[in-house]
Order: C-alpha cells, then sequence, then structure tokens
C-alpha cells in the first residue's frame, strides 16, 4: 500500500467529513438562534372583550407558549397627553385590549397565514399582527442557510465517490493481471481485493480521527481562528458535538470508503 495511494483516499474523505461537521454545526447554529428568536417573538393580538390564554389553546392548532395582556391603564397614560378630555373619555369606553401571544415553536411562513385566520376566526378578535414581512425575511434567511449547507454536503459526497472510485478502478487496472492469476486459481475477487479493502478501512478511520481531532481543535481554539465577531457568534451558538454525533463522523467515512469499494467490486465481477 503506497502512501500515495493512502492518501488520494483520505484527502476526499476528509474534505467529505468536514463539509459534513459544517453542516452540522451550521444547523445547530441556525436552531440555537431559531430558539433565540421564538423567545424574542410575539404576535399582537386586539380584542373586543378580554380572552383567555385557554381560549387561544383551544381555537388554534398551534403550542401557545405564553399569552401576556398589555396594560390598557399604561396605553391610555401614554395616550392622555396627546388628546382631548372628550376624546380620551371616549378612549377609555372603546379602547380594545391587548395581548401578545408567544409560540412554543418558530413558525414556518405558510403556518404562520393559518394561525392567522385561525386567531381571526375565534370570537371577540378584532385585529392580529404577525409582522409577516420581517418574520419571512429571517425564515428565509434560514432556509437559505440550511439549503447552501445541505447542497455543498451533498456535492461532497458525489466529489468523493467520484474520486475514490476512480482510485480504485485504478487500483484493479494495475492489479488486473494479479487478479487474473487468482481467478484461474479458484480464488474469489473478494479474496483478491483484500489490499482495497484493508486501504478503504484505514483511510476511512484515518479520515475520521483527523476531522474529529479538527473540530476539536477548532473548539478549542475559536479566538484565534476566527474574528472577534464571528467568534462570539459561534460561542454564543453554543455549539458542542455529542458522543454520537462524533461516531456518526466515523462510521460515515468508513460506510463511504466500503460502499464505494463494493460497487466497483459488483461492477467488476459482473463484467
Amino acid at each position: 500500500m503506497s502512501l500515495n495511494r493512502f492518501f488520494s483516499f483520505s484527502l476526499p474523505l476528509i474534505i467529505m467529513l468536514f463539509s459534513f461537521s459544517i453542516y452540522i454545526s451550521i444547523s445547530k447554529m441556525i436552531t440555537t438562534y431559531e430558539t433565540t428568536i421564538n423567545n424574542d417573538y410575539s404576535i399582537v393580538l386586539v380584542t373586543t372583550t378580554p380572552i383567555t390564554q385557554d381560549v387561544i389553546k383551544k381555537g388554534i392548532s398551534f403550542n401557545v407558549k405564553n399569552l401576556k395582556t398589555l396594560s390598557r391603564e399604561q396605553i391610555l397614560a401614554d395616550l392622555r397627553d396627546d388628546v382631548t378630555d372628550g376624546s380620551f373619555a371616549l378612549l377609555q369606553t372603546k379602547l380594545p385590549y391587548f395581548y401578545t401571544l408567544s409560540l412554543q415553536e418558530f413558525p414556518t411562513s405558510s403556518s404562520l397565514e393559518k394561525l392567522k385566520k385561525e386567531l381571526l376566526s375565534i370570537r371577540g378578535m378584532k385585529s392580529v399582527e404577525t409582522f409577516s414581512k420581517d418574520h419571512d425575511n429571517v425564515y428565509s434567511l434560514f432556509l437559505f442557510i440550511k439549503s447552501v449547507s445541505a447542497t455543498m454536503f451533498a456535492f461532497m459526497i458525489l466529489f468523493t465517490l467520484f474520486i475514490i472510485s476512480n482510485q480504485i478502478n485504478l487500483w484493479f487496472y494495475e492489479h488486473s493481471e494479479r487478479l487474473h492469476i487468482i481467478n484461474l486459481h479458484g480464488g474469489s475477487l473478494l479474496y483478491g481485493a483484500k489490499p482495497i479493502l484493508k486501504l478503504a478501512l484505514l483511510s476511512g478511520l484515518f479520515a475520521g480521527i483527523v476531522v474529529v481531532g479538527g473540530i476539536f481543535y477548532v473548539q478549542q481554539n475559536i479566538d484565534l481562528i476566527f474574528s472577534p465577531e464571528l467568534a462570539q457568534l459561534i460561542t454564543q451558538s453554543n455549539i458542542v458535538y455529542t458522543p454520537i454525533e462524533v461516531v456518526s463522523i466515523v462510521l460515515i467515512s468508513l460506510f463511504i470508503s466500503f460502499a464505494t469499494v463494493f460497487g466497483v467490486l459488483i461492477k467488476h465481477r459482473f463484467k
């Protein structure tokens, strides 16, 4: 097993696994910010009569986190100096009730429209303000970032499969005579391909270890690698890899490596 052949197997796997780790990191970052934004995101409700959280829960198909009442007294106090006594007296009798509604999860753009219709169907509901324009901008940005990272990961998988399969085909071409002799003596193609299977195993393990080591190195040296602003953003996102995710990186490396080898083996078997 030559060093060049080993690295020709390992490098595509390392690139693919780093793209996978970037995809996981971006997903974790977006999830964190979705939670943060959802905590700050509220829907303003205006009703003609007082309403309770239980009524809201029964009237919509979304999980309600909290319903807060905006003080009518405070609203009237803010308007007191801007209107006449007669208008103020009228406001005291006609002023509707205001609430802020928070949800358990950050809604999608389509579900927000559905939510608004459900809220408006509740008796006594006069107006619903979802701030849809700002919401849609944020949600579209989340979807775009997720799509870009997922597409990059998919292309990296295709790139890795292409490079490794070419390397395996080259190996079969270089060892065609040896494999033919093994076949004449009753040996199986799998037996003859033991060196390339060993290479796949070692390359997969090496690539997985390198990427896992790289991830932990980056986590421990964020301030040295990234700008202060980006380092703070990453730190606030609290991107932590679980043991399952670490093991998954190594297993994906081994799976891609062995799947490519066996795919080429099957192709050569039926030639």
